[in-house]
């Protein structure tokens, strides 16, 4: 890359008028921090309200995956994926993929099914992806209370290298609310998004390390898997957790970049183009 080029790149995430989109997100949130939290409650009461069993799907999900591979690697196929129960290696890797994959797919068609609002009166669009964020981050707070569980029923001790997780999760939450806001706003323009979404999720599954380790691997294929952020974020989260293993500076550093840069595209893009967002729909 010619060095024009990286100063080009360089202005513009530190140009004056991205730094304000950026910026005016935060402000919004905290200024229209009421609609926010109605809309919120809103989601979560209407995608239970009618449920025998309410907030306890937050749970099933991803118990029901844990269970299924457990019982595939131990009977069906016999693997060893890890020295730790296997029932407690898949959950700890299903719980974080839940959140996002929840949150994507709740995130993505939520601009188009607002419609009424965003064509009537004015507020930042980008609370509505947002939203419905928080209502995953509900769902994980829920399936992560059988996690502590499991953690007594398995007589794993924690180590100090647990408080890695929390900027793992920082981690997990900007690429989140990246490609939920990237991927929502494309959808208002082209709907194949959302048609799309289910397929390629489920690629992003098995392209993600939840039932699998990336440790016997080549190093070819950890490449390829790392060109996936999750990768890095899942497999960390499951080593500090369970294995009692730090993360890898310099690694995480990379990664955070990268996210941060990712993080920041999508605001400014969201930004750009919210304004056509009623036009268009």
């Amino acid at each position: 890359m010619q060095f024009s080029n990286i100063l080009r790149i360089k202005s513009f995430f530190i140009s004056y008028n991205n730094i304000i989109k950026m910026l005016k997100i935060y402000r919004n949130l905290i200024q229209y921090k009421d609609l926010l939290l109605i809309l919120t409650w809103r989601e979560i009461s209407v995608r239970y309200r009618q449920t025998t069993i309410g907030i306890a799907w937050a749970i099933i999900q991803p118990l029901s995956l844990m269970l299924v591979f457990s019982f595939i690697f131990t009977y069906l196929m016999p693997t060893k994926v890890s020295g730790y129960p296997k029932m407690i290696f898949f959950y700890a890797a299903l719980v974080p993929w839940t959140f996002f994959s929840t949150a994507i797919n709740y995130a993505i068609p939520c601009l188009v099914n607002q419609y009424n609002l965003i064509t009537k009166i004015y507020f930042p669009r980008e609370i509505l992806p947002i939203s419905q964020i928080i209502v995953a981050f509900v769902d994980f707070l829920l399936a992560s209370i059988l996690f502590v569980f499991f953690m007594f029923f398995y007589n794993i001790s924690l180590t100090w290298y647990v408080l890695w997780f929390f900027p793992l999760f920082i981690q997990l939450i900007l690429f989140t609310v990246a490609m939920s806001l990237m991927l929502s706003s494309l959808n208002v323009f082209y709907r194949d998004v959302n048609v799309a979404s289910g397929f390629v999720m489920r690629l992003w599954f098995f392209m993600t390390p939840i039932f699998y380790s990336i440790d016997a691997l080549s190093i070819k294929i950890k490449l390829l898997l790392f060109l996936n952020p999750l990768t890095f974020i899942i497999e960390n989260m499951r080593r500090c957790l369970i294995e009692g293993r730090g993360v890898i500076v310099w690694q995480f550093l990379i990664v955070s970049v990268i996210l941060l840069i990712y993080f920041f595209a999508s605001i400014v893009y969201f930004k750009k183009i919210e304004r056509k967002f009623a036009d268009v729909i």
